[in-house]
């Protein structure tokens, strides 16, 4: 049986291609009419890459995705206190909630740290 998650990031991939060819098509002046694309995206996995407002995160099966916050994204510790941008490191496994973009971005509103399997000061950047 496939993962829920797997399916809807397949659905919001094949979207994708249909939304963005209006830009070729004669309906190109309409398309600032057009409501936003992005949707609703929860995913989980471990940091691979981190950067200030960045973090690359290996999926399941070990699907890349890219995530962008800010700082107002929240941000959870493993024990539920607030945390900051220094509890995102590499190697820990987070869980991400926001939104997908069409260029396939995720922009984060929620991060949740799940594990803290990297040790301290670990880091690797773009």
């Amino acid at each position: 049986m496939r993962n829920p998650r797997f399916c809807l990031l397949i659905f919001a991939l094949s979207i994708l291609p249909a939304t963005s060819g209006l830009a070729g098509s004669s309906e190109a002046g309409n398309r600032a009419l057009l409501p936003s694309q992005e949707m609703n995206f929860t995913l989980e996995g471990k940091i691979s890459k981190q950067a200030p407002g960045k973090l690359t995160i290996s999926g399941e099966g070990n699907i890349i995705f890219h995530v962008t916050y800010n700082d107002k994204t929240e941000i959870k510790r493993k024990d539920g206190s607030a945390g900051s941008a220094k509890d995102l490191r590499v190697g820990i496994t987070v869980r991400v909630e926001g939104a997908l973009t069409e260029a396939g971005e995720v922009v984060a509103q929620k991060i949740e740290v799940h594990s803290d399997d990297a040790p301290k000061g670990t880091s690797t950047g773009f």
